[in-house]
C-alpha cells in the first residue's frame, strides 16, 4: 500500500521559510562584503580652491567637497586660524593719512582691553613715519602651538611694502608676528601680540 504525500505542518513551514530567508541575507552579505566593488572617485585635475567667505573647499568646476561638513561648519565660528589670517591681512597695514584705521579693522578680533591699549599707543606716537602706506604683500609660515589657561600661539611671517605719496616703493620689510589668542564667549580673540622683525630691504 503506497504512502500518502507527506503534508508539513504550519510550524515546518515557517521553519523552512526562516531558513530560506537566511540564506538570501548571508548571500547578499557575501556579494556586498567580498564581490562587490564599490565605484572609483572620478580624478581630476582641477585644483583645490579654498572659499574664504563659506570656508569650504571646492574644485574649478564649484562642487562642494562634503555638503553636510560644510552646512555645519557655516553655524559654527570662525577658527583660530581664519581669524589670524585675517587680523595679518589688516593690521599690518597703514596709511598716513588714517594712521589709526588698521587697528579699527580688526577691533573684533581684539580683546577689549587689548584693542584699546594698541589704539592708545598708536595715538601717542610722536615719530612721524618716512611713508605714506604699507600693504601687505604675502604671509607665510603659519603655525600654532598650545599655550597656558586654554590661549593658542599663532605665528606667522609678514612681508610688507612701504610706499612713498607716489606710490613709489621704499622698503621692503619681513616681520614674524605672534599672537597669543583665546576663546571668549566661542569666539577666537586675540589677547597679546608680539612682532619682531626679521629684515629689512630698502630699494632706490
Amino acid at each position: 500500500m503506497k504512502e500518502g504525500k507527506r503534508t508539513y505542518t504550519p510550524k515546518e513551514k515557517g521553519v523552512f521559510a526562516c531558513i530560506i530567508i537566511l540564506l538570501v541575507c548571508m548571500g547578499l552579505y557575501v556579494y556586498k562584503t567580498y564581490l562587490y566593488t564599490t565605484p572609483e572617485p572620478e580624478k581630476t585635475n582641477s585644483p583645490l580652491i579654498i572659499d574664504k567667505k563659506k570656508n569650504q573647499a571646492t574644485s574649478e568646476k564649484g562642487t562642494g567637497v562634503d555638503d553636510t561638513k560644510v552646512a555645519d561648519e557655516d553655524k559654527q565660528q570662525d577658527t583660530a586660524e581664519q581669524v589670524f589670517a585675517r587680523f595679518l591681512e589688516r593690521y599690518p597695514t597703514f596709511d598716513a593719512n588714517k594712521p589709526t584705521e588698521h587697528i579699527e579693522k580688526v577691533k573684533d578680533m581684539l580683546e577689549p582691553g587689548f584693542y584699546q591699549t594698541l589704539l592708545t599707543e598708536q595715538k601717542n606716537m610722536t615719530t612721524v613715519p618716512q611713508y605714506q602706506t604699507t600693504v601687505v604683500e604675502s604671509i607665510k609660515n603659519m603655525s600654532s602651538k598650545a599655550a597656558e589657561n586654554d590661549s593658542v600661539y599663532w605665528k606667522a611671517e609678514v612681508t610688507t611694502i612701504n610706499k612713498d605719496k607716489d606710490g613709489k616703493v621704499l622698503s621692503t620689510i619681513k616681520t614674524q608676528y605672534v599672537a597669543t589668542m583665546k576663546q571668549v564667549n566661542n569666539k577666537w580673540q586675540i589677547i597679546d601680540l608680539m612682532q619682531q622683525g626679521q629684515g629689512a630691504k630698502l630699494h632706490e
